[in-house]
């Protein structure tokens, strides 16, 4: 299991549909006037070898340099199936996965995050826990998977990210309730959840 952070690939989910944001792809709204998309793809290019960005609008992501653009293979499933393009497209052994509406994602707490997973031995996946709350959109997950992923998302109703780890290896990592690591973990659903200008 063990992996240097180089090692591992970072997925970017920019596939949702943006209700609750008027349909506006959340993927560029501004934070401090830079499209979130790059203010990730910042952050993550210092720690990661690879960032793979899941769209289902790869036209809209051709300027964009330094990232790798795919699409569900198997569509209309959710994150889990930006999950599984993912797996299925990268070499690496093991990706981090954060959605593109968390623009406050941390170095620090993702490094803390590898390095947990690195000493691991058997674990599928490692899955943050913020207070009671798992993360399973801020994690790390084995690209052994894919297979696995595959066929729970040929045959399950229950298309939820957390109803897919219950059914794996999971390692749950408690993380501390510091303002950092909060922040880290906030999801802008709404216009309004934007920092001000």
């Amino acid at each position: 299991m063990s992996a240097s952070a180089k090692q591992l690939a970072a997925v970017i989910l920019a596939g949702g549909k943006n209700i609750r944001f008027g349909g506006y792809d959340k993927a560029f709204m501004l934070i401090d006037g830079t499209p979130v998309i790059k203010v990730l793809a910042r952050k993550l290019d210092n720690l990661f070898g690879e960032i793979v960005v899941v769209t289902n609008t790869p036209g809209r992501y051709a300027g964009l340099e330094g990232m790798v653009t795919v699409t569900d293979i198997i569509r209309d499933k959710g994150p889990l199936g930006g999950i599984h393009a993912a797996m299925k497209r990268t070499t690496a052994p093991a990706i981090f996965v954060v959605p593109c509406d968390m623009p406050f994602v941390d170095t620090d707490v993702i490094r803390k995050l590898i390095r947990r997973y690195d000493s691991l031995t058997q674990a599928d996946a490692l899955i943050p826990v913020l207070g009671e709350y798992p993360e399973p959109l801020h994690a790390i997950y084995s690209t052994a998977l894919a297979a696995d992923l595959e066929k729970f998302l040929a045959s399950s109703p229950d298309l939820s990210v957390r109803h897919f780890i219950a059914g794996l290896n999971a390692e749950y990592y408690e993380m501390p309730g510091t303002e950092k690591v909060r922040r880290s973990f906030t999801n802008i659903n709404t216009p309004g959840d934007l920092p001000a200008q």
